[in-house]
């Protein structure tokens, strides 16, 4: 019985040394084109508006192209929407009723709250604030 892995020089195919990609002849120089694919410099253009939708798209691409599709037509529908004439009143009768307050106070006009902990921290820092002046300039 012969062993059908061992050639003429009495080597089985793992100890066989692996042939140079020059002894590969036609095949080892053979490049296979691939079909462009839609990049994200590709989709980035197409929302730009600067070209069509790309139509050969794969994996990630495809589902961002559906999710700016979808975005788009979402978009279109809201620009369609107005808002109902009593819900605007509201609103602007709202905005009318809290706009004088205090954010049209001037600063020094507002009142001030400090809680002891403040007033404590305040002190204790013009303190120590002294004692570094008057050990500079004594």
């Amino acid at each position: 019985m012969t062993d059908f892995n061992i050639e003429r020089s009495g080597r089985s195919d793992r100890e066989r040394p692996i042939r140079p990609a020059d002894d590969l002849g036609a095949l080892g120089d053979r490049e296979v084109p691939l079909a462009p694919v839609a990049t994200s410099d590709v989709i980035n253009k197409w929302l730009d508006g600067e070209l069509p939708e790309p139509s050969n798209v794969r994996g990630d691409a495809a589902r961002s192209v559906e999710f700016w599709r979808r975005i788009g037509e979402e978009t279109a529908v809201r620009r369609q929407m107005v808002t109902p004439a009593h819900v605007q009143a509201q609103i602007m009768s709202e905005i009318h009723r809290i706009a004088p307050t205090r954010a049209t106070e001037a600063w020094y006009r507002r009142e001030v709250k400090l809680n002891t902990t403040m007033l404590l921290g305040g002190a204790l820092g013009l303190l120590a604030l002294g004692a570094i002046l008057a050990r500079a300039v004594g």
